[in-house]
């Protein structure tokens, strides 16, 4: 999806049920907005990798192709004939993209790929929430989203080593390596130290005041990593004298002895509401906001301001982060009906005509009219 938007040619292929996601909640008339939002900017097209007449036709579309993505088990695409070795055969200089898991290897290949499996594979869950409580998951599928953006990278990267005549010919990504980048440097310490990293709820365990404290009304997050703006807190707050209080001397202090120091920062906040600590704190040059929900952020000034949702299909869709010149990048197309571009990405292909028409009659999940309308 996001090459799409960059301005590529990019070509999704579906089995004739159709992508899971498609039927995935929440929905605006039958589509799920998650496929509506990942898909956008795409050509569909639907093909039974089950026939010889679909694999054929996959083959065809390769071999006029710069990469090929495919995210089947390890083994999966060999064995249903779109494997490396079929699709370099079709195609000599294609980018062959693989993405799974676990890997391909003899462990990884059986392991299961979905996000929150991984986050808690990789020790997430458990970095997460309050001692004492849960595992508590991302709530935001940071696994698949993040992993779609190295992708990304890796295929951009890989074109322009292409035209320095530096051609790479594969390419692997598997979701376990995105999370393990996410927890990079806390990954180290527990490599190097056997330690799992200590749970901080809303904080960072490397400096305080920093996270959220409950106010009289409502909570808000206060960010204080350094002398001088935890200064500027205690200050604000009136509670100076600890400033010079030993345990809270320096912020290594302050992280060690954050229990204590919590709490007399929410003693201090229960006095006044959100929107008084808010300013002050603001005024001192400190840090802060509210804990907003979604519903609040999505209409939210700044959020206005940075023209965040752009209208597409009908839909008020989140923009990729990128201003161009000025600009936000705008949505190339909506996301294609299933089957909405089989015949036309076919013709392009060279399958003969005769080919196409019994495929689409073999297929009752693909509507004449969309192939009319692509034709």
């Amino acid at each position: 999806m996001i090459l799409a938007q960059l301005g590529a040619d990019v070509v999704k292929v579906e089995a004739p049920a159709g992508d899971d996601a498609r039927a995935w909640s929440p929905e605006v008339d039958g589509v799920g907005i998650v496929h509506r939002h990942m898909n956008a900017g795409k050509r569909g097209v639907v093909l039974d990798l089950g026939t010889s007449a679909g694999r054929a036709a996959a083959l065809a579309i390769a071999a006029r192709s710069d990469v090929l993505l495919q995210s089947m088990r390890p083994g999966v695409a060999d064995r249903i004939g779109i494997g490396e070795a079929a699709v370099r055969a079709a195609n000599p200089d294609i980018l062959y993209y693989a993405l799974n898991a676990f890997g391909a290897g003899p462990v990884g290949c059986d392991l299961p790929g979905y996000d929150p499996l991984v986050q808690a594979f990789a020790g997430i869950m458990r970095m997460n929430g309050h001692d004492g409580a849960p595992p508590v998951r991302c709530a935001p599928s940071v696994i698949d989203l993040g992993t779609g953006q190295w992708i990304a990278m890796g295929i951009l990267a890989a074109m322009l080593a292409k035209q320095r005549g530096q051609p790479v010919r594969a390419m692997e990504t598997a979701l376990v390596d995105t999370a393990f980048s996410l927890v990079a440097y806390q990954a180290t310490t527990a490599r190097m130290t056997g330690q799992r990293p200590r749970r901080a709820g809303s904080g960072n365990p490397i400096a305080a005041p920093y996270e959220v404290y409950p106010a009289r009304d409502g909570d808000l997050m206060i960010a204080a990593p350094n002398q001088r703006l935890w200064e500027r807190v205690a200050r604000v707050l009136e509670i100076c004298g600890l400033i010079s209080d030993p345990r809270f001397l320096t912020v290594g202090d302050r992280s060690r002895n954050n229990n204590e120091l919590t709490v007399a920062i929410v003693a201090a906040l229960a006095v006044e509401d959100v929107a008084v600590w808010v300013e002050r704190l603001k005024a001192a040059g400190v840090p802060v906001t509210p804990v907003a929900g979604l519903e609040q952020a999505v209409i939210a000034d700044a959020t206005a301001e940075r023209r965040t949702f752009a209208d597409l299909d009908g839909v008020p869709h989140v923009r990729l982060p990128w201003i161009a010149d000025g600009e936000p990048v705008p949505w190339t197309r909506r996301a294609p009906r299933l089957g909405e571009h089989t015949a036309e990405v076919l013709r392009e292909s060279g399958i003969d005509e005769a080919v196409i028409d019994a495929m689409i009659r073999d297929d009752a999940t693909v509507s004449e009219p969309a192939h009319e309308a692509a034709r």
